[in-house]
């Protein structure tokens, strides 16, 4: 799985409500409780800051952290998004 941090920047050049809905989608498939997600999406601004901070390692690092199988799901939500992936 590759995720670099061109890739990174798309995800974070997204509109809010598009970056709201992604980031849902993603938290979601990585089994994250609705209430902490919707905390966080309450101030995107701050989230997308935050991650703009985490180099590529770090990006992966938190994919891969939802285990194998999520893990591909979200690099799927990712590319099917129009995140290019290099895949």
């Amino acid at each position: 799985m590759e995720f670099n941090r061109k890739d990174l920047e798309k995800v974070l050049s997204l509109d809010d409500e598009s970056f709201k809905n992604l980031t849902r989608t993603i938290a979601e498939a990585a089994g994250a409780s609705q209430a902490k997600t919707e905390m966080m999406l309450s101030n995107p601004d701050m989230l997308k800051k935050r991650i703009s901070r985490m180099n590529e390692a770090e990006a992966k690092q938190l994919i891969e952290s939802a285990g194998k199988d999520k893990s591909e799901e979200i690099m799927n939500m990712l590319r099917n998004r129009g995140v290019d992936l290099g895949q």
